[in-house]
């Protein structure tokens, strides 16, 4: 086999394995493994993910109380927690304890643990009571979710009456849902649409609770 072919077919397994990794993930989505946790912070995907520039959309304050859905490794939590001054809250939320550790260590060294609760929980019982929270922000997090309707309803519990949703998906993400099945799923569960930023490869979402 010549270099030409020893390339093509390497390009060729590497696009059979993404269409079959994201052909899994649509049948059973599920979240993003913690042993490729790194990859959350990798300098290519901070050229497009930048915290404060992914949080502007969705009107951040101080004062607010934030849920971090998925919150992982902590990247947009340290920015939401400077965001919403001494007198905010966040609770960053998990199903994955070692990455609510990874957070909480993260908040630590930042400074900024005292704004913060963490809680190791699924996304359909979350350990909030109702209607205390301003906005719920899910980053790459909401193609994670196996029941998409179940995760809503409960979103709508927890959010005070005008409340928002804030939802960011990107293309490099296994389970990526385009923005368009995004929007039905949140009209079908009855939120009102707010606007969105963004391109096909990283879009933002916002929503109000009625």
């Amino acid at each position: 086999m010549g270099l030409l072919d020893t390339l093509a077919f390497g390009v060729g397994v590497l696009a059979g394995t993404q269409v079959g990794m994201r052909a899994l993930w649509q049948r059973t989505p599920r979240p993003h493994p913690r042993l490729l946790a790194t990859i959350l912070e990798h300098p290519l995907r901070l050229k497009y993910r930048q915290p404060a520039q992914t949080l502007g959309p969705f009107g951040l304050a101080e004062g607010m109380t934030v849920l971090d859905m998925g919150c992982g490794t902590g990247l947009f939590t340290e920015e939401m927690a400077r965001q919403v001054g001494t007198t905010g809250i966040i609770h960053a939320v998990d199903i994955q304890s070692a990455l609510v550790e990874k957070a909480r260590q993260r908040m630590d060294a930042a400074g900024l643990s005292g704004r913060v609760r963490f809680h190791h929980s699924g996304a359909y019982r979350l350990p909030l009571a109702d209607e205390s929270v301003d906005i719920a922000i899910l980053i790459a997090t909401f193609s994670e979710v196996p029941n998409g309707l179940l995760l809503l309803e409960e979103l709508r519990r927890v959010l005070k009456p005008g409340g928002r949703i804030g939802i960011s998906e990107e293309m490099p993400h296994p389970g990526y849902l385009p923005a368009a099945v995004v929007r039905n799923r949140l009209r079908e569960a009855g939120f009102r649409y707010g606007g969105q930023q963004g391109n096909a490869f990283c879009y933002s979402l916002l929503y109000f609770r009625e």
